[in-house]
């Protein structure tokens, strides 16, 4: 489940808790705009993005078995995912993912470096020269590289190629900001159309567009691809994502008004470097009390809980894989499944804990990160494949992590400085795969033929960190409880 779907189911249930602080004017000539404009292309975009994961990944270790293993194409077959792996299979199989981990790795930190340095600048560069020139060109970029992807795809039809040149897929979606620019984007132009009041459900709104894009497209890829093949599942999801961009281009006007619009070049209004020394400053200035080191230690946590999750979906697929002799198909109801059992965990967290029994903030965040700490440790010892969706059930309020996290940033931090403070959290969260994912998949690589689960432990630490830093938050909060805004979060 993703942090943005997290965000929104949370903040479905837990309107008294905006998120969303700033007080940015609303131009009154955006305000007649229908209230789910940008939202169906934003659906879009990351149903088709999320049908082609699974494939992706078979297509690189079949290629990585046949092209630079040298086996045949029947050994290889069942790494396409479709069929269950041999016995002989499996003698062959902790190489090929050993090696098909490292080119996933290198995907992952392609994917995250540049989009992270990106989002530094883009805010700022939106405010001058409007949203809909980034929303055009990451929509533009996600195209071409699933046009590549496609392409590539077609041509290891009829000859082997070497799975390196999976990569290049990623090029036009990286250089274009990517996920990471895209949603940087998408709240600018919510608080640009949104009224004062509107503005928390319309950021609700966006957040459920894309939780739901990611679980539809999750769901369906696996039962997809078995039935109709890569190529066409591939195809498919280039589809979707033209309709989203036809969609962007014909029916979403720009969000600024014309005279807030700046004539001067917009590739030197890009790189302003003093907008970003202005943005670490704010973040790390001296504050009264414990704000300083409260902030510091929810932007880490928050950091953190992606750092994990990255590293997690780099090698996942090819644990269960390993472990289980699951198929596409059969990670796919795990996937669907566990977004299934965190909305309903979380629906009722905040029902039970949050509205009946008025938990805090901070004890709900404890709480998440305890069960996290659960859940990492049964899918680290493991050894059937129900056993992953026990811990699955163990971790189901992991939901709340993120907003949890985000209210308590909200509760300390004034409303003139809340959007640096979150830009900053976003690109921190953005480079962690950078991190992560030679991390887990060193780690992966290692221990593969000993013991495939070793990189949850991983997890297990980071996630027990977060709940070390959220023990104190708590002290802190409870040592300084006359204080309005700490009052706020710890009730």
């Amino acid at each position: 489940m993703s942090q943005t779907d997290e965000d929104a189911l949370v903040l479905a249930s837990d309107d008294d808790e905006p998120l969303e602080t700033a007080e940015s004017p609303t131009p009154a000539t955006t305000r007649c705009l229908p209230s789910l404009i940008l939202e169906p292309a934003v659906f879009l975009v990351f149903f088709g993005r999320f049908l082609t994961d699974a494939a992706y990944q078979n297509q690189i270790l079949y290629q990585t078995c046949v092209t630079v293993m040298q086996h045949n194409e029947t050994e290889c077959q069942p790494f396409l995912g479709r069929d269950r792996a041999s016995d002989e299979v499996k003698k062959i199989e902790t190489q090929v993912q050993a090696y098909a981990a490292t080119i996933m790795m290198i995907n992952a930190i392609l994917e995250s470096t540049i989009p992270a340095v990106v989002s530094l600048f883009l805010g700022p560069w939106s405010d001058k020269f409007g949203r809909r020139p980034i929303l055009l060109s990451t929509f533009t970029g996600f195209l071409l590289s699933g046009s590549i992807l496609i392409v590539l795809t077609q041509i290891s039809a009829v000859t082997n190629i070497n799975p390196w040149w999976f990569l290049l897929s990623s090029v036009p979606s990286v250089f274009s900001g990517g996920t990471c620019a895209l949603i940087t984007v998408l709240y600018c132009h919510v608080s640009d159309v949104a009224t004062e009041s509107a503005r928390a459900l319309r950021m609700v709104s966006m957040e459920a567009s894309l939780g739901l894009g990611m679980m539809a497209g999750s769901m369906a890829g696996g039962y997809i691809y078995a039935a109709v093949g890569a190529a066409t599942l591939f195809i498919l999801a280039g589809s979707l994502i033209t309709v989203g961009l036809l969609y962007i281009i014909f029916l979403v006007p720009e969000s600024l008004k014309p005279e807030d619009l700046q004539s001067e070049s917009r590739i030197r209004g890009f790189f302003r470097f003093d907008l970003v020394k202005n943005l670490v400053m704010t973040c790390c200035k001296k504050r009264e009390n414990y704000d300083r080191a409260i902030i510091w230690m929810v932007m880490m946590s928050l950091t953190m809980c992606i750092f994990a999750m990255e590293g997690e979906s780099t090698v996942n697929y090819m644990f269960v894989q390993k472990q289980f002799s699951w198929t596409v198909t059969d990670y796919s109801v795990f996937n669907t499944s566990r977004i299934v059992i965190q909305v309903v965990g979380s629906t009722i967290a905040m029902v039970l804990l949050r509205r009946l029994l008025k938990v805090s903030l901070i004890t709900m965040t404890m709480l998440a990160f305890a069960c996290c700490v659960l859940e990492g440790t049964v899918r680290a010892t493991a050894q059937y494949g129900q056993e992953m969706y026990v811990a699955l059930v163990l971790g189901m309020i992991r939901g709340v992590m993120s907003p949890m996290c985000k209210a308590i940033l909200s509760q300390l931090t004034p409303s003139t400085e809340i959007g640096k403070i979150f830009s900053l959290t976003t690109s921190l969260q953005s480079l962690s795969p950078l991190g992560a994912a030679p991390l887990y998949a060193a780690v992966y690589a290692a221990t593969v033929a000993s013991y495939a689960g070793a990189f949850n432990f991983i997890s297990v630490g980071l996630y027990f960190m977060c709940y070390c830093f959220s023990a104190i938050v708590f002290g802190m909060q409870k040592s300084m409880e006359r204080n309005s805004a700490y009052q706020a979060f710890g009730s």
